[in-house]
């Protein structure tokens, strides 16, 4: 372990260096990423699942698909 801790402080601005390049590509990818909550939404329009969803928002004005928040846990 103490040859691992020598050779990390060592090469110790290679390391910092690799890391800020490996910090870019990721930080990339985090703000881009767009997050939607509606699992509905990736799901193919022509399936049963789908069509029962839009009959049922069609006639009593929502879906079957619900959140529900616990708190507490």
């Amino acid at each position: 372990m103490s040859r691992f801790g020598k050779t990390v402080v060592k090469l110790r601005v290679p390391i910092l260096i690799m890391s800020l390049l490996l910090l870019v590509p990721a930080a990339m990818g985090y703000f881009k990423t767009r997050i939607n909550y509606d699992v509905l939404t990736y799901l193919p329009k022509d399936i049963e699942t789908m069509k029962g969803q839009e009959i049922l928002a069609n006639d009593f004005g929502t879906g079957a698909f619900s959140l529900v928040v616990v708190e507490g846990m």
